[in-house]
């Protein structure tokens, strides 16, 4: 196997082009409800939209649980 072979992309896996966009989603939809309801619960918006741009799912997961509003 040559060096070239091992950068030229596979064409019968096409869905790992996908895969990156899937984990996106779901930081995008937080940020975006950030963004829709600023009220939210011990952080101020801008410091949950960090944990949520940089936090990975530990970020959303403490943002659903422990930061939305309840009044929502």
């Amino acid at each position: 196997m040559t060096t070239a072979d091992a950068l030229s992309p596979d064409p019968s896996t096409p869905w790992l082009a996908i895969v990156p966009l899937i984990a996106l989603l779901p930081a995008v939809c937080c940020m975006a409800d950030i963004a829709r309801h600023p009220g939210t619960r011990n952080l101020t918006p801008q410091v949950w939209l960090a944990l949520c741009a940089f936090g990975n799912v530990f970020g959303l997961l403490a943002y659903l649980r422990f930061g939305r509003d309840e009044d929502r």
